[in-house]
């Protein structure tokens, strides 16, 4: 019945002036003959969906274009139609083995192992949730990564999740190549005590205090990036260039200094490894390695930092931090768990920000009106000679209300991922409908970012709706309807760091720059493709060309 044909994977995205190498290759295989009894392993080794930010590299062959560079494509063709026959028989057989006939369970089919659910979520997360959202409404069951879900997003259904979220295990709802990298010490595979714990440590170096501590470091990082390398290159491609500068920025942020450039792009080959679908898969081992290899580089880091007695300066404040983090016992954190966790922190903040930055510069550039405004805020913010130091605080820039509505806006409108996934560990009620033990509960974002109760007319962008004046115009942002790092236990604690970096970079963007607009030569487009899967993300070949403010002419 299924059929995939994976483009090779491709390589690492060349920097400018380098020269791009034709490297595609393609192969076939028949996924459903090789599907074993296991759910979760049943396109382990068969199906390799597209495993976002590989080693970036050179351009596609001709035969996929339309795939974006860095990243596995999955093409899937069926002999039969899938609604009349696969799924409806599938969905038959997966009610009757799950004993789910008495049920009142919500809308929507899930199949045998949810294997087409799957699948077409990761092609499309927004296209997925918008369509079953007009079909069967704001509550609906579905099958994510090969398990029954239930996907909810009204108000009412958020509200009871509330209630009894933090009881729920995570870490059974992820995928076992992702629970196996994310190590014991990740937050996302933690509850309890131990949760609570690794949570308090967080506050200590992504609260308020830490964040005046990195403004004025990520402002001379921005500097460097938009006033030196965009400058004198006139252009940029957000989803590659944003994303390796978020990666240096945190890299020097967390352990006080960058990697070595191929040290530091292991974390591609990590990220393709938690993504990966199967063990046996090469992402997998190469993740494995990379994690291996980058913790390696962080603990000789900062074993030579505490054995030279330099943990008390200020460039190595998180380490210092972490140096007397203690775990649910009362214990101090092994050296292991500290290089451990830095690299998990690079992870979980790199590609948010940089989505951020360049879904913020697309926006601006297509709503001029909001652009003009920004650029009037931040230009009496910020003098030539502010900016030229590099020391902007976190008071200045959290003064510019209507830039930081912008960054929260493109967050509504622009969704970079689905709510945290949670297992429901016993029979309950949820919004009037029954969810069986076993089923993954997930509170997903753009349900309630795309419902006009919530946000009139919702498929506009308007950064007004998060300054005072949005209430009285009809927009109700409350917890309940604006979640863009996930909600309850493990909702995301960097959110506030992404936003930081991404209000500086578009206060050095359009303090700097005039205006900027798509590159339309070679085969530039209007409007970027996307990465979908893990994170929304602008493609790396898209490129906007930059117009200089002749004040800021280095």
């Amino acid at each position: 019945l299924l059929f995939a044909r994976h483009a090779a994977p491709g390589p690492r995205p060349r920097p400018r002036g380098s020269k791009d190498e034709d490297a595609d290759a393609a192969a076939s295989a028949d996924a459903m003959n090789a599907l074993p009894s296991s759910a979760t392993a049943s396109l382990g080794s068969a199906l390799r969906v597209p495993t976002a930010l590989q080693r970036p590299g050179g351009r596609p062959s001709a035969a996929a274009k339309t795939a974006p560079r860095g990243h596995r494509r999955l093409e899937i063709t069926s002999k039969w139609n899938w609604d009349v026959l696969g799924m409806d028989l599938g969905q038959t057989m997966g009610t009757i083995k799950r004993g789910e006939g008495l049920l009142n369970l919500p809308p929507g089919k899930v199949g045998l192992f949810g294997v087409r659910e799957t699948l077409e979520y990761l092609a499309d997360p927004r296209k997925f949730i918008k369509t079953r959202v007009e079909k069967y409404g704001p509550v609906f069951k579905t099958g994510f990564f090969f398990k029954p879900a239930i996907v909810f997003g009204s108000k009412q259904a958020v509200e009871e999740y509330r209630a009894f979220e933090a009881g729920l295990p995570a870490d059974e709802a992820l995928p076992e190549t992702f629970r196996e990298l994310h190590t014991a010490y990740g937050a996302l595979r933690q509850s309890g005590a131990q949760h609570k714990a690794t949570r308090a440590n967080f506050g200590k170096v992504l609260g308020r205090a830490a964040l005046a501590h990195y403004a004025p470091i990520i402002a001379r990082q921005t500097r460097d990036f938009v006033q030196t390398q965009l400058a004198e290159a006139g252009t940029l491609q957000p989803g590659y260039e944003c994303r390796q500068h978020c990666l240096k920025s945190l890299f020097e942020l967390f352990i006080g200094t960058v990697p070595p450039e191929e040290t530091m792009m292991k974390m591609y080959d990590y990220n393709g490894g938690l993504l990966s679908l199967g063990k046996m898969a090469p992402e997998f081992q190469s993740g494995k390695k990379a994690l291996d290899d980058l913790t390696e580089f962080i603990l000789k880091h900062y074993r030579t930092i505490k054995a030279q007695d330099n943990l008390n300066l200020p460039e190595y404040f998180f380490l210092k931090q972490y140096s007397e983090a203690v775990d649910e016992n009362g214990e101090l954190f092994t050296d292991e768990r500290i290089a451990t966790t830095c690299v998990l922190m690079v992870w979980g903040a790199y590609i948010e920000a940089a989505a951020s930055m360049g879904h913020t510069a697309w926006l601006l550039m297509r709503n001029p009106e909001a652009a003009v405004k920004v650029r009037e805020e931040t230009r009496k913010a910020l003098t030539p000679e502010v900016l030229a130091s590099g020391k902007v605080s976190l008071e200045t820039m959290m003064s510019m209300r209507y830039t930081e509505a912008v960054v929260k806006e493109t967050l509504r409108v622009v969704p970079q991922t689905a709510g945290g996934l949670r297992v429901n560990p016993e029979l309950r009620q949820l919004a009037g409908y029954d969810i069986p033990a076993g089923y993954v509960l997930t509170a997903d974002p753009r349900i309630p970012f795309l419902d006009p109760a919530n946000y009139l007319e919702p498929e506009e962008f308007r950064p007004e709706r998060f300054l005072p004046e949005g209430a009285a115009a009809g927009n109700t942002v409350s917890a309940d309807t604006f979640f863009p790092g996930g909600m309850g236990q493990h909702q995301c604690p960097g959110l506030n760091l992404s936003t930081l970096m991404t209000q500086m970079f578009l206060a050095y963007m359009t303090c700097t720059f005039d205006s900027w607009e798509p590159d339309l030569t070679g085969e530039g487009t209007p409007d970027p493709s996307y990465i979908q899967v893990p994170i929304v993300i602008i493609d790396d070949q898209y490129k906007m060309t930059l117009t200089k403010n002749w004040r800021y002419d280095l």
